[in-house]
């Protein structure tokens, strides 16, 4: 999405709407496979690959939107190098969410920089993984990791994400879908000149449909 072009040929790169039909298009993919993999170990191959790709996706589509607010509220409050949770309540003391758009990036970082877990599991009926003990490999994880992640369930404390990049499905893409349109909408709500997405439409399996309106075939799937 590109904005502000003046008379005299001005051009602010923000892209984030950009990103929403190649979302559609990956949730079509995902929302096309069963369940019937899925264990206490990890989930099929492909429903980590097209669920991982949506979450980076939603992740750096919040990351752009917030980009243009930075931009736009920059003589309110400058653009700083900081995190787009604490760069929103900075600028609006009702923003509730810090936690949850934290964990949405704590995600973000599983899959992009691809933690590194040890498994080991058995096998029952000679066709289902079953658990024995899970590991993670030190050097990955920083200071929000720690801070918002419960080491015995492997998951974020408030949203219940999976942080194990092989259990990564379905109900992690719903959760994290659900935490950046809520923020967009906050946003939108603020000033739709900084943030206008509940117009938006996209192609979503030969129909037009809104973009919002995604969430309600995820939740119907998990």
């Amino acid at each position: 999405m590109t904005f502000d072009e003046s008379p005299e040929g001005q051009l602010v790169t923000i892209i984030g709407s950009d990103y929403f039909q190649p979302i559609a298009d990956l949730l079509d993919k995902l929302l096309s496979l069963s369940n019937q993999d899925t264990n206490e170990v990890k989930v099929s191959g492909r429903e980590v690959g097209y669920s991982a790709s949506v979450i980076v996706l939603l992740a750096v589509l919040l990351e752009s939107y917030a980009m243009r607010v930075r931009y736009i509220n920059r003589t309110t409050l400058p653009i700083k190098r900081i995190s787009v949770p604490r760069y929103l309540k900075s600028l609006y003391s009702d923003f509730d969410m810090t936690d949850e758009v934290t964990e949405v990036f704590i995600v973000r970082d599983v899959i992009v920089h691809n933690h590194l877990w040890e498994i080991d599991f058995t096998w029952e009926d000679e066709s289902v993984m079953k658990l024995v003990k899970a590991e993670k490999e030190a050097s990955s994880g920083d200071c929000k990791y720690h801070d918002h992640v419960d080491v015995s369930s492997r998951k974020t404390k408030t949203l219940g994400l999976n942080v194990v990049p092989v259990k990564v499905g379905k109900r992690d893409v719903y959760e994290v879908f659900q935490i950046v349109w809520k923020t967009l909408l906050f946003l939108e709500n603020k000033d739709r000149n900084q943030c206008y997405v509940s117009h938006l439409y996209v192609k979503y399996r030969g129909n037009a449909a809104k973009f919002g309106e995604l969430l309600k075939e995820l939740s119907a799937v998990i």
